[in-house]
């Protein structure tokens, strides 16, 4: 099994300040630092996406079948998902009967000064101002 990283973790490795640069294409984690003086699109190139989703770049610049080989050379790992599932999701609590009575009981009580609904001219539709 492939390691796992978390994107905060990729996010780290940018390729700046003396840091490897990780980029992630696909879901897979590559280490491109050793690849950053060959890249034929230059080095900046890389360092633009350090530590982010290359993917869609990686897609529209056209790669060979040979880039997409060698790209495997420099896999370290996957990224991890963090999907919830109905099995993982936080329960959600409805509201007792008891709850709901509650809540009715301490909200204010309606004021003398409340006005009732008007029919607005002409369209049927009421207004409560």
């Amino acid at each position: 099994m492939s390691q796992l990283y978390e994107l905060s973790e990729v996010a780290e490795q940018t390729g700046k300040k003396g840091k490897p640069c990780w980029i992630i294409i696909k879901g897979n984690v590559y280490d491109v630092t050793k690849f950053l003086s060959e890249h034929p699109g230059g080095e900046d190139l890389l360092l633009e996406y350090g530590g982010k989703d290359a993917s869609k770049a990686f897609r529209q610049a056209g790669h060979s079948s040979d880039a997409e080989k060698e790209l495997k050379n420099f896999k370290i790992g996957e990224l991890r998902t963090t999907t919830t599932t109905p099995a993982t999701a936080p329960i959600q609590v409805q509201p007792t009967l008891d709850q709901d009575r509650q809540q009715r009981v301490s909200s204010p009580a309606p004021t003398d000064d409340a006005q009732p609904m008007k029919k607005s001219s002409g369209s049927g539709f009421l207004c409560c101002c």
